[in-house]
């Protein structure tokens, strides 16, 4: 059967690299709004467009207002966004900051065509000189989008200044600016590349650590500080009455004369043996298996009966005992004392005290001889 809309798979959540680039943008989107108003209307006051054109003049000013006011409003997006939605976004805000940049380069190459005077040349070049400058700094995360703004903002007041007859050091100096400019976004989105990667790198650092913190490096299992951790917010539930919790504490028998007698590296490798074979044994999401330390192990069983919690628990060990690991000087049988407690009201308080309780039930099961399963004592 095919994939119904209710079945079809979820959109891939946006990288951390795209959202980095998207709280940037935002950032720095509302900056340059209101100095394109301003400057706008400070040219055409300079170059008297406000009596020759006054209505022209004003319906340039009020799209600058207009495009001010989205870039106010533009939001960004909640947690755990898709890919589609934060790059579809990017594209607005990106369209935004061209129209912008064209209106711009429309007003002014207008404005010098028909008020060539020496003010309005002033105020013009050094206005697109400043948007071109502050843009490159700005908005380096794509570099053809931004070359496309530089453009818009830059060459139609250059070639207005070469069309009108400005003097030739002017227009000298505009094109040496427009290179340096030029220069400077190339170097502007190689530096932003570079912090990037870095941040990535970070990123993966820190991930690594928040990771190692939380495994078992032998076994690759969950180490006691997250087996601590779940026991607490798992007993917690179970004690609220919304869910049922049964422990498993597990020690392998007479390892330390496996140790001893096979060495190190052969304990190592009975411990990475029992590790893989007790998740195969409980590998559902709300099961936890977990190395607490030496030869001794956890599992923790949301909502697990406490008959079921037993029979599997024995299960395992008869499994385990049956299985031979082969090392340099032959095989080697091992076997495992188990310890099971469910979670009850009246006798435990929290996630330590059923703890307790199925540790003193694994000492039972070490005592009996070993090998064997025992049940904690009821309140």
């Amino acid at each position: 059967m095919g994939e119904t809309a209710d079945t079809a798979p979820a959109a891939p959540l946006a990288a951390p690299r795209l959202l980095q680039e998207l709280g940037e943008t935002l950032q720095r989107l509302r900056l340059g709004g209101p100095f394109y108003v301003l400057l706008w209307l400070l040219a055409g006051t300079a170059s008297g467009l406000w009596e020759r054109a006054r209505w022209p003049f004003l319906l340039v000013a009020f799209a600058f207002v207009a495009m001010t006011v989205v870039r106010f409003r533009i939001r960004g997006l909640p947690d755990g966004s898709s890919d589609v939605a934060v790059r579809s976004l990017l594209n607005r805000i990106w369209a935004l900051l061209l129209a912008n940049a064209a209106l711009w380069g429309a007003g002014v190459a207008w404005l010098l065509m028909t008020a060539p005077s020496e003010s309005a040349r002033t105020v013009a070049s050094i206005s697109s000189y400043a948007f071109a400058t502050a843009f490159a700094h700005n908005f380096p995360m794509r570099l053809r989008s931004a070359f496309l703004a530089l453009g818009l903002l830059y060459l139609s007041t250059l070639v207005a200044l070469i069309a009108n007859g400005s003097r030739f050091e002017l227009i000298a100096v505009s094109v040496l600016y427009l290179l340096y400019v030029s220069l400077a976004l190339r170097r502007s989105h190689a530096e932003y590349l570079q912090r990037l990667d870095l941040e990535d790198e970070l990123r993966e650092q820190r991930d690594l650590f928040e990771q190692q913190s939380r495994r078992d490096g032998l076994t690759g299992l969950a180490n006691r500080r997250r087996f601590t951790a779940v026991l607490d917010d798992w007993a917690m539930k179970a004690r609220g009455g919304d869910a049922r919790l049964a422990l498993l504490i597990l020690d392998l028998d007479h390892f330390k004369a496996i140790n001893d007698r096979h060495g190190h590296a052969a304990g190592d490798a009975c411990l990475r043996a029992f590790a893989k074979q007790l998740q195969h044994a409980f590998p559902a999401p709300d099961e936890l298996v977990a190395r607490l330390g030496g030869e001794e192990f956890g599992v923790l069983l949301l909502d697990g009966a406490p008959d079921e919690a037993v029979r599997r628990a024995d299960a395992f060990r008869g499994q385990f005992a049956e299985c031979a690991l082969v090392v340099e000087d032959g095989e080697l049988r091992c076997s495992v004392s188990i310890g099971v407690a469910a979670f009850d009201p009246h006798r435990d308080a929290d996630g330590d005290a059923l703890y307790h309780a199925a540790d003193a039930a694994l000492y039972r099961a070490k005592a009996a001889g070993r090998n064997t399963v025992q049940v904690a004592e009821s309140a």
